[in-house]
């Protein structure tokens, strides 16, 4: 029959130590920023250009907030790419991130069905890539990692493909090949 006990202590957690993300993420996510800001700033620029109505209600605000605003994005960016980390362990893998909210997700290796690397025409000339971690029942990514090197995440790719591919001892495969020789008969 079916018992539910109630546990009077929980079991204790373990520290993982994560590893950070890549050396070139932060200039891979600080470059991705500039290239939304730069032509926003560009765009607003021919707007007060063209439109001096615009340009004398907006233009000290715009001269202000702009600037500060890209600044405080750059300096979120710093604190968000360090506080970001990876951990491959026996069973599972760990992802931390978050600088306000924090949060750390750790996917088993035994219901990973899929994984994908991305590596976009920036993240290529940063040497990056991102795995994306698929488990059973999902359509989306379970898990995407952003901001390691492609090696990296060809290594995980792997090991989650060693992982998940059972061994054959040399028993289980001395069966199959006899079942093989009498299918073939």
């Amino acid at each position: 029959m079916f018992e539910n006990h109630q546990l009077d202590a929980l079991p204790t957690h373990q520290d993982i130590i994560f590893k950070p993300l890549a050396d070139n993420a932060l200039r891979y996510v600080q470059v991705s920023w500039l290239l939304f800001y730069v032509p926003l700033m560009c765009v607003l620029a021919a707007v007060c250009y063209f439109n001096e109505a615009f340009a004398s209600l907006a233009q000290t605000p715009l001269l202000v907030a702009l600037p500060s605003i890209l600044i405080i994005s750059l300096a979120y960016n710093v604190l968000s790419v360090r506080l970001r980390g990876v951990a491959v362990r026996n069973h599972d893998i760990a992802y931390k991130k978050g600088v306000i909210w924090q949060q750390v997700t750790i996917l088993p290796l035994s219901r990973i069905q899929h994984t994908e690397i991305h590596r976009g025409p920036l993240e290529r000339k940063f040497g990056l890539a991102s795995v994306r971690l698929y488990s059973a029942g999902g359509m989306s990514a379970d898990l995407n990692i952003s901001g390691l090197s492609h090696g990296d995440c060809k290594d995980i790719r792997q090991f989650i493909q060693d992982y998940t591919q059972p061994t054959l001892t040399q028993t289980e495969s001395t069966d199959i090949a006899n079942t093989d020789e009498s299918i073939n008969e």
